[in-house]
């Protein structure tokens, strides 16, 4: 490490090659899945958000509902996931309201915020409970609902997918 004029550190190249080579945490310590086995598309769950200590409007903090957009492994996995949110979206082109809520004791609405596509580690991921604090069976969205999610999540990436869409 050299010290230039004005306490300014400069990190050696040996410094900056062990950074680069550091491999990032895997999880916070302690923290398991609760997982009993893979996701699958269209399952709701609770997504803990809060690790992330800078959120910012109208990035999602805290624990909200979720639905599987991308399945992953109980452990270890990515899974793709939409938030689930009781605020109203209906002022947004990719806000959609579920028809049938999938946790009716949070919310008497739910909506999908299908222009927040999330991919989050398996460890994220907690099952439904029951006013008993035991674990639910895990519930699924409606086909209506995921048809209509699909739609909208299909609009929010229709301008990255014509990227790749050859020329008429």
């Amino acid at each position: 490490m050299t010290i230039k004029p004005r306490g300014t550190l400069t990190a050696t190249t040996a410094m900056q090659t062990a950074v680069a080579r550091t491999p990032p945490p895997l999880a916070p310590k302690g923290r398991i899945s609760e997982l009993f086995r893979s996701t699958r598309i269209g399952e709701v769950y609770w997504c803990d958000f809060t690790p992330f200590p800078l959120s910012i409007v109208p990035e999602f903090d805290d624990k909200h509902l979720v639905v599987i957009i991308r399945g992953g492994k109980k452990e270890r996995d990515i899974h793709m996931v939409l938030p689930l949110t009781k605020v109203d979206q209906g002022g947004s082109p990719h806000g959609y309201r579920l028809k049938h809520n999938p946790n009716p004791g949070s919310a008497t609405v739910s909506w999908a915020v299908c222009n927040h596509l999330y991919s989050v580690a398996s460890e994220r991921l907690e099952l439904l409970r029951d006013a008993k604090g035991l674990p639910r069976k895990t519930e699924k969205l409606h086909d209506d609902d995921l048809g209509e999610i699909s739609v909208r999540l299909r609009k929010a990436l229709m301008p990255f997918l014509q990227v790749g869409l050859p020329k008429p």
